[in-house]
């Protein structure tokens, strides 16, 4: 053989694996085909998976595929299959999300509102809720000139519309508020607000973040620092407002607070922990009370079971989300992601959790006043916090 007809036959055998990677890769665009793909994800990867009747579940797919026609006409079937395991968070993230949760953004009409009371606890800042004049404590009547329906334990609010009509009451005020929100891209990640409380005492509020989260943990760390710089002796960690997000920039933010120790394990292993070097209190070990409520979700309350275990750590309000769960993010060819829950995270006890986290003494939440002075799960958490050891002695040594 010679080299020129060596050369030509490496060639097209080169240029006929380019042609048909590319057919292949074109042919994971086909709806049947896509669909498929993350059937086998799901069927391989959902810790429900040996729970779940997979050929009623895929006969009822696939009355959802006869009319598809693009990877988008596939999400109901796909999103069918993910209710049917049962584990209440596994779901699919289309395009558009994980382009905004990339900047740290989230599309949304800007506001959370609690279930059955339809109380606003969450209004994101320039969002269109808040532009509209929305304000915590509101009461939200009717969507869309329908009576509220819920999620879980908050209400159900459709981003899936260009516009949404919303009535809402403000208590004290006759007058009942009518506003049109279209969801739009708004900023999530806000940074952890870090404060002294009287009695030696520190306080930090953890709100949920998204993507890589920027400086945040660095933010945090430095604030913590600063309200250091008088030495504390105990320190509430305030996640009633954590909707979840990215567990470890959270982690690391409150490390000062944790310890260095990695408090935080899976059944089935280790998690990863940073090495790089975080601030360590003047008085280390400090007694914790965390806040949690119905809104600390994921992890969130990923975050909340990394301070479980300790004597001198007490959880007060209400009981978490029950969304408390390892999942595995595996992207799709259109730029979705497919979210599967694959395991139940356990304290450094080896308590596993599953369902709400309760907390050691419930208190109700006046969401009015969350974080503020008179704040009266932080009145109580504050309370039981002088009364620990680690205060008393710092009151001995004053």
């Amino acid at each position: 053989m010679t080299v020129r007809h060596w050369v030509r036959r490496t060639g097209i055998a080169c240029l006929s694996l380019v042609v048909l990677g590319g057919a292949a890769y074109c042919a994971l665009f086909i709806p049947t085909i896509y669909f498929r793909v993350a059937l086998f994800m799901i069927e391989r990867n959902s810790m429900m998976r040996d729970r779940v009747d997979w050929p009623t579940v895929r006969a009822e797919a696939d009355q959802l595929l006869r009319d598809a026609r693009s990877t988008r006409d596939t999400y109901p079937a796909i999103r069918l299959v993910l209710r049917r395991l049962g584990d209440n968070h596994s779901h699919l993230v289309p395009p558009e999300t994980v382009r905004a949760i990339q900047h740290g953004s989230n599309l949304t009409l800007g506001l959370t509102a609690i279930w059955p009371e339809c109380v606003v606890a969450l209004v994101s800042p320039g969002g269109p809720a808040d532009l509209a004049g929305v304000k915590v404590g509101d009461v939200l009547e009717s969507v869309d000139g329908a009576p509220p329906t819920n999620v879980e334990r908050v209400v159900l609010l459709p981003r899936d519309r260009q516009r949404v009509t919303l009535v809402l009451r403000r208590p004290g005020v006759v007058e009942v508020l009518r506003i049109e929100l279209a969801p739009r891209e708004v900023q999530f990640n806000q940074p952890a607000r870090v404060r002294r409380l009287n009695g030696d005492l520190g306080y930090i509020e953890i709100p949920g973040v998204l993507g890589g989260a920027g400086s945040f943990d660095l933010d945090a760390v430095r604030s913590i620092r600063a309200a250091d710089a008088t030495p504390t002796c105990g320190w509430v960690v305030d996640l009633r407002r954590n909707v979840g997000g990215n567990m470890w920039p959270m982690l690391h933010a409150v490390r000062p607070i944790l310890g260095e120790a990695n408090p935080f394990t899976y059944r089935y292993g280790k998690a990863p922990w940073s090495n790089k070097l975080v601030y360590s209190l003047q008085r280390p070990d400090p007694a914790i009370a965390v806040l949690t409520s119905r809104l600390t979700v994921s992890s969130g309350e990923l975050v909340a079971i990394a301070f479980h275990g300790p004597a001198s750590t007490r959880f007060f309000g209400e009981p978490t989300a029950g969304l408390a769960t390892s999942n595995l993010d595996m992207p799709l060819v259109d730029g979705a992601i497919l979210v599967v829950t694959t395991d139940r995270p356990a304290d450094r006890t080896g308590r596993a959790f599953e369902g709400p986290i309760e907390p050691d003494q419930r208190v109700a939440i006046d969401w009015t006043r969350i974080g503020s002075d008179d704040d009266p799960v932080v009145h109580v958490a504050s309370a039981w916090l002088r009364g620990q050891a680690q205060c008393r002695a710092a009151q001995r040594a004053s």
